[in-house]
C-alpha cells in the first residue's frame, strides 16, 4: 500500500474517530437520568457496601457499577457526568482501540471502515450515553474474544493475551452476566477444534481454571443470596420471528428495511472473504456471535421479544459484527484509487447516518434521548411509545414557550415518573425546546422513594434534579418556572399510575411563590422569576 493510501485511510479512521466523540458527548451533561438508570441509584439509597455485593435483586443493577455510584456517594457525590464516565470512556475506548486489536485480522482499509461503523452506531452511541453497563461489555467482550484467538495461536505474547482475557471476562462477566454467554464459547469451540490433541486441552482447562475461579468468587455470593429472583427472569418470554428482525433494524441503525438488509448482505461478504482467508477464525466468529444469540433466545429472559432488550443482550458482539460488515462493505466496493475508496466509505457512511435515528436525537435541547421514545426501536409507524401515546392536546403553555429562543428559559417538572411509559417530558420539550429539570416532590407531597431521594441524601448531586422544598426557599436559582402535573401521563393511556398528591401540596406552593401565571386541567405553572 502507497503511503498516499496509508494516509487516506488514517484520515477516514480519524474523521470518524471525532465524529464518534462528538455524537457522544452531545448534551451528555443534561440529560435526564431514567428508566434503567435508577437501578443502581435506588440500590445505593437502600443498602450498604456489603448488600451491594452480595444481592442480585430483581432489577438488576450491575454490581460493579453500583459500587462505584457508591464510592461517589461517599466522597465527590453522584452527579450526571460522574455516572455516564465509565460509559463513555469505555464507548471511546472501542472505537479508538479496536482497529488495533484486530490488525492481524484485517487490512488497513477494512479497519478504517470498521472505525466508521463504530463510531456511528446509532445503537453505541445510546449505550455510551446511558449509565448502564453495556458500553462496558461491548469493549470488554471485544477484548476478550480476541484475546483468546490470539492466545490459542500463540501470537505475540501468549501470556499477556490470555491475561487480558481473563481479565476482561471477569470485568464483563461481573458487570453483566450475559456477556459471559459470548465470552465462555471460545472454550467450545477451540475444545472441539483440539478434541485429540491432550496438551491443547489441558492448556484449555488450565485457562478456563483461572477464567472460573475469580468470577465463581464475585458471582456465587448475590447468586446464591437471590438464586429465585435471578431465575424468575428465565423461561419467561420468547424471541418471534417478527421480533428477530426489529432487534436486527435496531442493531443495523435503521428503520429501512433495504438498509438492514444491505448490512445482512454486507456482513455475509465479509464472513464468506474470512472464511476463504482463514476458515479456524471465520468459524470462531460464527460460533461465539450465533451460539451466543441462540443461548439467550433458549434462555427465554423478561421481555427478549422486545427489540431494545435483545439488541442490548447482543451488544457484547455488535462490533463483531460490524467488523464483518465493514470487511463487506470493503469488498463490494471496489476501486483503484485508495483516496476515492476511502472517500465513498464516507460517503455511504454519511448517507447511513443520515437515514438513521441520530439526527432526529441531536435536536437541542433534548434532555431525554435515553426515552423510549428514541430507543425502543428506530421505526415510529412501530414504536408503541410512539404510536400508543395519548392522543391529548399539549397544554398551551408548552406551545406559547415554543416563541421563546430554543435553550433560553428552564422549566422545573414536577411530579415525574422514571419510566418511559409513564413519562410525557420528552414529548413536551419537542414542542417548547425550553431547558427541563425535574422537581422532586417528597416530602412536600407526600413521601417518595422511587425515582426520587431525599433532600438530606447529599451524596446525590444531579444537577437537572431539585428538590420543591429548596424551590419554596428560594434556593433552587437559575429555573424560570415551576409547572406542577396535576394527574398522571401513561403510554397506553388508562393504566394506573401512583401520583403524589399535588392538589394537597398546591396551597404550600402558591403561599411561597405567590399565584400561578397558567392553570389548566393537566397543569398549575409558578413563575420563578419577575
Amino acid at each position: 500500500m502507497t503511503r498516499r493510501a496509508t494516509w487516506a485511510w488514517l484520515a477516514l479512521g480519524a474523521l470518524a474517530f471525532a465524529a464518534g466523540c462528538w455524537l457522544r458527548f452531545q448534551q451528555i451533561g443534561a440529560q435526564i437520568v431514567i428508566d434503567d438508570e435508577w437501578h443502581a441509584l435506588h440500590k445505593v439509597l437502600r443498602s450498604d457496601l456489603l448488600g451491594i455485593v452480595t444481592h442480585l435483586d430483581y432489577a438488576d443493577y450491575s454490581i460493579p457499577l453500583t459500587v462505584y455510584f457508591r464510592a461517589l456517594y461517599d466522597t465527590v457525590g453522584i452527579t450526571e457526568w460522574g455516572m455516564h464516565l465509565p460509559m463513555l470512556a469505555a464507548g471511546l475506548a472501542l472505537v479508538a482501540a479496536g482497529p488495533w486489536l484486530v490488525r492481524d485480522w484485517t487490512a488497513p482499509a477494512v479497519r478504517a471502515t470498521w472505525t466508521v461503523l463504530l463510531a456511528l452506531s446509532p445503537l453505541l452511541v445510546y449505550v455510551s450515553r446511558t449509565a448502564r453497563p453495556y458500553a462496558i461489555i461491548a469493549l470488554t467482550t471485544t477484548v476478550a474474544l480476541v484475546a483468546f484467538e490470539r492466545w490459542w495461536r500463540g501470537q505475540g505474547r501468549s501470556r499477556g493475551w490470555a491475561t487480558a482475557y481473563v481479565v476482561a471476562t471477569f470485568i464483563g462477566g461481573y458487570l453483566h452476566m450475559i456477556c459471559l454467554a459470548f465470552t465462555l464459547l471460545p472454550f467450545v469451540y477451540f475444545g472441539a477444534v483440539a478434541r485429540a490433541d491432550r496438551a491443547a486441552l489441558v492448556r484449555l482447562v488450565r485457562l478456563g481454571l483461572v477464567t472460573a475461579v475469580p468470577l465463581a468468587i464475585a458471582l456465587l455470593p448475590p447468586l446464591i443470596n437471590d438464586w429465585f429472583m435471578f431465575t424468575a427472569k428465565a423461561g419467561v418470554d420468547s424471541v418471534t420471528a417478527d421480533s428477530a428482525w426489529r432487534t436486527l433494524l435496531v442493531l443495523a441503525g435503521t428503520a429501512h428495511a433495504a438498509i438492514a438488509l444491505a448490512f445482512l448482505l454486507c456482513a455475509a461478504v465479509g464472513i464468506a472473504r474470512w472464511w476463504k482467508r482463514d476458515r479456524l477464525l471465520a468459524g470462531y466468529v460464527l460460533v461465539v456471535t450465533g451460539g451466543g444469540a441462540l443461548a439467550i433466545v433458549a434462555a427465554r429472559p423478561n421481555w427478549v421479544q422486545y427489540p431494545i432488550v435483545f439488541a442490548r443482550y447482543l451488544v457484547p458482539v455488535l462490533p463483531l459484527m460490524l467488523l464483518l460488515a465493514a470487511e463487506g462493505l470493503v469488498t463490494l466496493t471496489p476501486m483503484r484509487s485508495r483516496v476515492l475508496h476511502a472517500a465513498c466509505i464516507a460517503l455511504v457512511a454519511a448517507a447511513w447516518w443520515a437515514a438513521g435515528p441520530l439526527p432526529a436525537q441531536l435536536a437541542a435541547p433534548n434532555q431525554f434521548t435515553g426515552h423510549l421514545r428514541y430507543q425502543f426501536e428506530y421505526d415510529d409507524a412501530r414504536n408503541p411509545y410512539v404510536t400508543l401515546r395519548p392522543d391529548e392536546p399539549v397544554p398551551a403553555f408548552y406551545r406559547e414557550l415554543a416563541r421563546a429562543p430554543a435553550g433560553s428559559l428552564t422549566l422545573i417538572e414536577a411530579p415525574w415518573r422514571l419510566e418511559s411509559h409513564f413519562n410525557p417530558l420528552a414529548w413536551y420539550q419537542q414542542v417548547h425546546r425550553q431547558n427541563v429539570k425535574i422537581g422532586l416532590t417528597t416530602p412536600l407531597c407526600g413521601v417518595r422513594d422511587f425515582g426520587e431521594y431525599p433532600e438530606s441524601a447529599q451524596g446525590i448531586r444531579l444537577a437537572n434534579f431539585v428538590h420543591l422544598q429548596s424551590v419554596l426557599r428560594r434556593e433552587a436559582t437559575g429555573a424560570d418556572f415551576l409547572v406542577m402535573h396535576l394527574r398522571p401521563w401513561s403510554t397506553p393511556p388508562g393504566q394506573d399510575v401512583p401520583w403524589p398528591d399535588v392538589a394537597g401540596c398546591l396551597p404550600a406552593i402558591e403561599q411561597a411563590l405567590g399565584a400561578p401565571v397558567y392553570r389548566d386541567d393537566a397543569i398549575v405553572v409558578f413563575a420563578l422569576k419577575p
